[in-house]
């Protein structure tokens, strides 16, 4: 049975385009046709690597995943989360962001990450993720910068519009994206989007089986059901 990869996502949700409303979108990517998951739509993000661990000489868990997530989202967007916003950031890999990183002037925002959920790919499949999803406001972003090595587009996007081009078959999506999806579709504001999401420390792990019929399905969120 594999062993389930670390891995850490970020929902970026910035305010709506029109002034008058309080809705959001969130940033989505479309990965390339290579790989394990190739030619999808997803939110950005990827494997928690060595680099990850014991930066500022904290080493757990946790810590690391947010690294990755900050890292993962600096790598595919090109925009780095700092404690004051978001800033534009080159698109450098593993070590060689940390390089870059220390040699600026601002403090990397892991605290505002707010973990919403954690979903663990089923015991079947030939590969698995062990994936802790983070959702953060990016009020102000910069321009996205796509690594368009592992990356075709991006979109910010209401999160009703990606459920419903994922419903036309215009994007593929898989179950985790849809979930997340559903969940911020319910959400008002980007605010209401954090306060949900608080509290979900890890606790609740979204394990996916498949039924009789191969179809796969979801367990829930935290706090509430999808």
């Amino acid at each position: 049975m594999p062993v389930p990869d670390p891995a850490a996502t970020v929902l970026a949700l910035r305010p709506s385009e029109d002034p008058s409303d309080e809705g959001f979108q969130v940033l989505m990517v479309h990965r390339n046709s290579r790989g394990f998951f190739g030619d999808i739509v997803v939110f950005p993000g990827g494997r928690v690597d060595d680099v990850d661990a014991g930066r500022g000489g904290v080493d757990d868990e946790d810590t690391a995943h947010r690294w990755a997530a900050l890292r993962e989202f600096a790598e595919e967007a090109g925009i780095l989360v700092t404690v004051d916003g978001s800033v534009s950031a080159p698109g450098l890999r593993d070590a060689a962001f940390y390089e870059w990183l220390d040699d600026q002037p601002f403090t990397p925002g892991l605290d505002r990450l707010v973990l919403v959920s954690r979903w663990v790919t089923p015991e079947i499949a030939p590969r698995r993720f062990d994936t802790r999803f983070y959702v953060v406001a990016c009020l102000d972003p910069p321009e996205v910068e796509i690594d368009s090595d592992e990356l075709v587009w991006h979109e910010w996007v209401a999160p009703e519009v990606a459920l419903e081009r994922q419903r036309s078959g215009d994007w593929s999506m898989m179950q985790p994206t849809i979930s997340h999806l559903r969940w911020l579709s319910r959400r008002v504001s980007i605010e209401d989007a954090l306060c949900s999401a608080q509290g979900a420390d890890g606790r609740k792990t979204t394990v996916p089986w498949v039924d009789d019929d191969g179809s796969m399905l979801a367990i829930h969120m935290p706090v509430e059901h999808l």
